[in-house]
């Protein structure tokens, strides 16, 4: 059998470029975790309570000391967009590259976010 160089080299360059690709975007998903790696209050307009939530470096994400079991629907430096056990969203969104913004659906809230770091 003999295989023709171009159809060998195209399947090897193919394979490569996914391979490459891969390992970019698991260098790039690392850097955004870290984007979103802190903690933050935020106020809640109804009684004036006082939240706190934290984000850590493989996005397990504590609210109010209670894990949040989520499915994770974006991650960009943009916004960090999940879906919690109930169905409802949370968008955590950034300004200059800093969270500045959590958008609650189930309550149709935007607050803003207050660093504790």
């Amino acid at each position: 059998m003999r295989l023709k160089w171009p159809v060998f080299l195209s399947a090897t360059s193919l394979g490569i470029a996914a391979v490459t690709s891969r390992l970019v975007r698991k260098h790039e998903n690392k850097d955004l975790n870290q984007l979103y790696v802190g903690s933050w209050e935020f106020i809640h307009p109804k009684g004036q309570a006082k939240h706190s939530i934290t984000i850590y470096p493989d996005l397990s994400i504590i609210l109010d000391g209670t894990a949040i079991i989520y499915q994770l629907i974006e991650l960009s430096e943009q916004k960090l967009a999940i879906q919690d056990q109930y169905g409802y969203h949370l968008l955590i969104k950034t300004k200059n590259g800093i969270p500045d913004t959590l958008y609650d659906e189930l309550e149709d809230l935007s607050l803003p976010l207050i660093s504790k770091n």
